[in-house]
């Protein structure tokens, strides 16, 4: 007999058999998987994969007027490693880097976008995280340079320029074609009627990227511009 039943009626093992709860079996079916596959019981703690180990953490950065640091308070660029100049042409220089004003890190923390500030103007540089070499990125004479939104892969990233006039106008930067003004780097973000069109209407807004493509506000209507050809289009 291999079990017999108690007075009460309920099954009680026999001999050739054992009777295990559902929680018992369901430990004892963890315990040989992990036999099995070579596993180990969890500790609690998650693994991170050694993709997470050598990754860079650059963001968020801190920033002062004189430095840029990574989270970690490793020193990247110091205002005095920057020229104190901006190479606008191959003709212009102007001085607008005795502060630093904003710092963007790409997706992939190997580059940086800078906004620095002198008497009466403002620069945007970018510069590579791990060597520090800066490329003059966007100028602005007597207004102010910001920094837009990165695309995803951080191939490009957008500076947005506000001058005296009230005009706020972009301009994309590929880091894969880098010069020595700004004018050899930036493109510029303009539809076909910008020309024709007063300085307090010039207002651009970058509403971010797809696609390979960003997509931006002027005025209460939507555009899309690709870096790769400079075409402008209505959505």
């Amino acid at each position: 007999m291999l079990a017999e039943r108690s007075a009460a009626g309920a099954l009680r093992p026999g001999y050739g058999r054992s009777v295990r709860s559902p929680a018992a079996l369901l430990a004892l079916g963890v315990v040989m998987a992990l036999i099995v596959t070579g596993g180990c019981m969890p500790s609690g703690e998650e693994e991170r994969s050694s993709d997470d180990d050598e990754a860079s953490m650059l963001a968020p950065l801190d920033m002062s007027e004189e430095s840029i640091r990574t989270v970690e308070g490793t020193t990247l660029l110091h205002i005095d490693d920057l020229p104190g100049d901006i190479q606008v042409d191959e003709q212009n220089a102007f001085g607008a880097a005795t502060r630093f004003r904003e710092a963007k890190a790409s997706p992939d923390d190997t580059w940086v976008a800078v906004v620095t500030s002198g008497a009466a103007h403002s620069a945007g540089w970018l510069v590579r995280a791990d060597s520090g070499e800066a490329f003059p990125a966007a100028f602005q004479y007597g207004g102010s340079v910001t920094i837009g939104p990165w695309s995803g892969d951080g191939h490009h990233v957008v500076f947005a320029q506000e001058g005296p006039a009230g005009n706020r106008t972009l301009t994309v930067v590929d880091r894969e074609s880098l010069g020595d003004s700004v004018e050899a780097n930036a493109i510029p973000v303009r539809v076909d009627q910008h020309g024709d069109l007063d300085p307090e209407d010039q207002h651009y807004e970058a509403l971010g990227w797809e696609e390979g493509s960003l997509r931006f506000r002027l005025g209460d209507e939507p555009w899309v511009f690709d870096p790769a050809t400079g075409a402008v289009e209505a959505e």
